[in-house]
């Protein structure tokens, strides 16, 4: 009994790692299907797990930079650049500083 469920156990994880194996193997494409980042820009996509009520959840995205700075104030200054995707279904979003 216990070299059936150490068998069982062994299975499961290694189809469980498996799994997370071929998700990370695709290409960001088929991730996230949305424009490449222009020049100078980095394209980052977020993951998050899927759950019940989508609606009722909300995202903050404290966006900045890690910076040494000689000041007690130091803001990352700049203007937010909007633009829809595929007919308006979508946005991709810049911040242009």
């Amino acid at each position: 009994m216990k070299k059936i469920t150490t068998l069982a156990v062994s299975l499961l994880t290694a189809a469980c790692m498996s799994a997370g194996a071929l998700a990370a193997d695709q290409p960001l494409e088929k991730v996230a299907p949305f424009p490449k980042a222009e020049k100078g820009m980095k394209r980052q996509v977020i993951q998050l797990p899927q759950q019940q009520d989508e609606s009722a959840l909300k995202v903050e995205l404290m966006i900045g930079q890690t910076l040494e700075v000689d000041c007690n104030h130091h803001r990352l200054g700049g203007n937010w650049k909007v633009k829809p995707w595929k007919a308006g279904a979508m946005i991709t979003m810049s911040l242009r500083s």
